[in-house]
């Protein structure tokens, strides 16, 4: 992946009381910024569906509709185009149940009846991958992504501002994790080490599996546990750079954050939904992810992975381009992951 060409990059942020209205409102102050899409056949959009039952910690349906509308209506020729929602669910996957399942909870599998043109697809359908150099804490390993996510020619994120249990918060980059093989996922977070199975980490002695299976019903519990661990400190540095490693080959060319609900505490899954109201949306992702921290009272700089992207010149986190609203009046503090004192600590060697 080359550097972006950032520069005249516009990132929108729009409130309101109405969700949908709100991304329409946000992907229209892009202007020209969208036009790439003109001409593309088959458009990825990676919604985040990691839960399989809360509500906020899931892209809304309401959101990806949004979207689908404001380009069908801007650009009429997309009409002979390829949408695609794709995804694979990390809570499907330990729970023993399917992606589709997730889909059909939430209300995706309607849209198949409004958009003759618009498809689903589940990460675990799929069998081809592409490798990905990553690192654990114990050294090198390597994650796969589906393949097919290089067929298509224009990929939209479609994410919620959230804290995190290691990255510290996560929006419309790491997203893009989702199309990670479903039981690869854990491996970007650094703590598993097939490469190194002599290695000691909390999974050593609690499977993955259950570690999952307890996050999502005793979090408190969980989190007593990781800050007793030394490996979770080294993973909370490892974490950032393989997310890099992701991004360069997973790049979004648009995302769209939808923050009518955000997520506090213990984010991804089980923390507290915060109702902001607002909607983000640029074709520099980085930019994109950048104003969603702000929002949530961080500042980019201080997201390991955010810092490292902008130092490699792969879009830019500035407020250049800015337009909409007021970012003083949105912007709230959250409560930050119970982590955070641990995870804030990526950069110190």
């Amino acid at each position: 992946m080359t550097q972006i060409d950032s520069q005249n990059k516009k990132v929108s942020l729009v409130k309101g009381d109405d969700r949908y209205d709100n991304i329409k409102k946000a992907l229209c102050l892009l202007g020209s910024d969208l036009d790439a899409i003109r001409n593309k056949k088959n458009i990825l959009i990676k919604p985040n569906l990691t839960a399989s039952k809360k509500i906020y910690a899931n892209t809304d349906v309401k959101a990806v509709e949004a979207v689908l509308d404001f380009l069908l209506e801007k650009y009429p020729e997309l009409k002979n185009s390829r949408f695609t929602i794709f995804e694979g669910s990390g809570s499907a996957y330990y729970e023993k149940i399917t992606t589709e399942e997730v889909f059909k909870r939430f209300g995706y599998d309607d849209l198949l009846k409004k958009y003759s043109n618009l498809r689903l697809e589940c990460v675990e359908d799929f069998s081809e991958f592409s490798e990905i150099k990553i690192k654990s804490i114990a050294g090198h390993e390597k994650i796969r992504i589906i393949k097919h996510f290089y067929d298509f020619d224009f990929r939209i994120s479609v994410a919620i501002p959230k804290t995190h249990n290691y990255a510290i918060a996560t929006f419309g980059i790491k997203n893009m994790a989702g199309l990670i093989k479903q039981d690869e996922k854990s491996l970007l977070h650094g703590l598993r080490t097939p490469n190194a199975p002599n290695a000691k980490t909390v999974f050593t002695y609690i499977p993955t599996s259950v570690i999952s299976w307890m996050r999502r019903r005793f979090p408190d519990l969980v989190n007593i546990i990781f800050k007793q661990s030394i490996a979770y400190l080294k993973a909370t540095k490892v974490i950032h750079h393989n997310i890099i490693n992701l991004a360069k080959v997973s790049w979004p060319d648009l995302v769209v954050l939808d923050g009518f609900y955000c997520m506090d505490g213990n984010g991804p899954v089980d923390g507290f939904p915060v109702k902001l109201q607002v909607a983000i949306c640029s074709t520099d992702a980085l930019k994109a992810d950048g104003l969603g921290a702000r929002l949530i009272g961080l500042e980019p700089e201080n997201i390991g992975y955010l810092y490292y992207l902008g130092k490699e010149g792969l879009g830019d986190y500035s407020l250049q381009g800015f337009i909409g609203e007021d970012i003083g009046k949105v912007k709230r503090i959250f409560k930050l992951h119970p982590t955070y004192k641990i995870q804030k600590n990526w950069k110190v060697d």
